[in-house]
């Protein structure tokens, strides 16, 4: 029911908690209203909510992303008992000089990119810092030395003990392996 691909799809992070229910031979969905009381919806209609919600943030002059959580609980006899949070994803925030800021060299559509990476960042690392979450972080990244998710994470989670960190698209990775050290390097990283 979640947005996938090109450009920001999640701006409110979604809490999907699974709930493992015998009885229930066939997913059962509710969604928790802003009022706090949670009804059945179906998939379609979770999905056309967060898309609305995505709609109404990239229309917001405030601000471009939501911290307050999406609640979606499903009830199923295959569920584990768990609860996923999907955050926004991050933003590559262009790199502005220091000094620049300010002198009218930067555009306006660089000050938004900045601005929404920032407000991006801030959620995300906000909500891993809950000392029992397990931090599961993809990464797709084209240059596998540069990747800047490392970095950020270690800001909630400094020794990267609660973290896994998945690469994806290790095909676009694989000529950039110029000696066996470097593949060492990736495998060890």
């Amino acid at each position: 029911f979640n947005q996938v691909g090109g450009g920001t799809k999640t701006r409110r992070p979604i809490a999907l908690r699974m709930q493992y229910n015998p009885q229930c031979s066939h997913p059962k969905c509710f969604l928790q209203d802003d009022d706090g009381v949670e009804r059945p919806k179906t998939l379609s209609e979770i999905q056309k909510y967060v898309e609305a919600e995505n709609r109404r943030l990239e229309r917001d002059p405030v601000r471009c992303f939501d911290s307050r959580e999406i609640n979606v609980r499903m009830e199923y006899k295959y569920c584990p008992n768990m609860i996923l949070i999907d955050t926004p994803g991050l933003i590559a925030a262009p790199k502005i000089p220091r000094g620049r800021m300010n002198n009218g060299a930067v555009s306006m559509q660089q000050r938004a990119l900045l601005k929404s990476a920032r407000e991006a960042e801030r959620l995300v690392v906000n909500k891993m810092k809950c000392p029992d979450y397990i931090i599961l972080c993809v990464e797709d990244t084209m240059d596998w030395k540069h990747g800047a998710t490392r970095e950020i994470v270690q800001k909630a989670d400094p020794d990267l003990s609660r973290t896994v960190i998945v690469n994806t698209k290790l095909d676009t990775k694989i000529p950039q392996f110029g000696t066996p050290s470097d593949v060492c390097d990736f495998l060890e990283a």
